[in-house]
């Protein structure tokens, strides 16, 4: 039985492999059919790459002592930092986003 649920359980991560891979694939495909499309997303990408590295530079190193007995690196508190700031940067600029567009819609009328 439990040959079973092991056989199962690598079909599903298959499966799951397969479809993760067919979807970045008709993504890139669709994205070069469209210069302009392609365009935009590089831009969206190096805007991202761009926050992430902020995210990077900004965020602390420090291991505080209460850290200490669960084995956390200099490497890996960094890393969290850097994805603590790269979500409250994405926030701030989903939450501006949203108030611009609803105050223009305010003074467009």
């Amino acid at each position: 039985m439990e040959n079973l649920i092991n056989i199962g359980l690598i079909l599903t991560y298959l499966m799951i492999g397969i479809g993760a891979l067919t979807a970045v694939f008709f993504g890139i495909k669709k994205i070069f059919q469209d210069s302009k499309n392609a365009k935009k997303t590089i831009y969206s990408l190096g805007g991202l790459l761009i926050i992430l590295i902020l995210s990077y530079v900004l965020a602390s190193s420090e291991v505080l002592a209460s850290y200490e007995k669960y084995n956390i690196t200099e490497e890996a508190s960094k890393r969290v930092g850097m994805g603590l700031t790269t979500f409250y940067i994405l926030s701030i600029l989903a939450i501006g986003t949203i108030i611009y567009t609803e105050i223009s819609k305010v003074f467009s009328k």
